[in-house]
């Protein structure tokens, strides 16, 4: 795994072992960040929540999405997962890419998440298949001050599972890739 486009371009990410780690593949990532390089267009202002504001990778995995997130020029990045193994792991792509002052990765749980400071722009949520946590994680992450209305959600499931059924979820995109769906929108409570 790599990553697709930007400073850190071809650079070599290290993933979780097991098969409890699904890394979006490099051509989903490379077709995402295409859509979400123009997506100012969802917004009244030059607003781009990619450039202008904290990105939160939660369900982190390897750290992918909010490390390809910085290396196309956002400022900030928070990283999420549950497992130590996971968090240990975007720890060192953190340090491998030389990016510590851009990007801090903690041990959470996107549905019972920690107090934020500030809501983030956009927000990464790829949890495990099958088991409806998108819904969930959007609700609490809002609770916590991780998501307003500004915030742009980018949603991962597979095409099996239901979409997400959440009022005031308002749909932008929605993409299928194979085995993976990508839903990008946003909340207002």
């Amino acid at each position: 795994m790599r990553i697709v486009g930007g400073t850190h371009r071809g650079r070599v990410l290290n993933a979780p072992e097991g098969r409890d780690t699904r890394p979006t593949l490099d051509r989903v990532r490379e077709a995402l960040f295409s859509i979400l390089s123009h997506a100012s267009r969802w917004y009244e202002d030059d607003f781009n929540p990619l450039y202008d504001g904290v990105i939160l990778d939660a369900y982190a995995g390897s750290g992918a999405l909010g490390l390809e997130a910085i290396s196309r020029g956002a400022d900030q990045a928070v990283f999420f997962d549950t497992d130590r193994k996971a968090v240990a792991i975007i720890e060192q792509n953190i340090e491998k890419l030389r990016i510590a002052d851009q990007a801090r990765a903690k041990r959470a749980d996107a549905t019972k998440p920690p107090r934020a400071t500030a809501p983030a722009s956009m927000v990464f949520l790829d949890p495990p298949y099958g088991k409806e946590l998108l819904g969930i994680s959007i609700t609490a992450l809002a609770k916590a001050g991780w998501i307003d209305r500004n915030t742009l959600i980018v949603a991962e499931r597979s095409p099996r599972d239901p979409e997400i059924d959440l009022d005031g979820f308002d749909l932008c995109d929605s993409r299928k890739y194979g085995k993976c769906q990508i839903d990008i929108g946003r909340f207002h409570a």
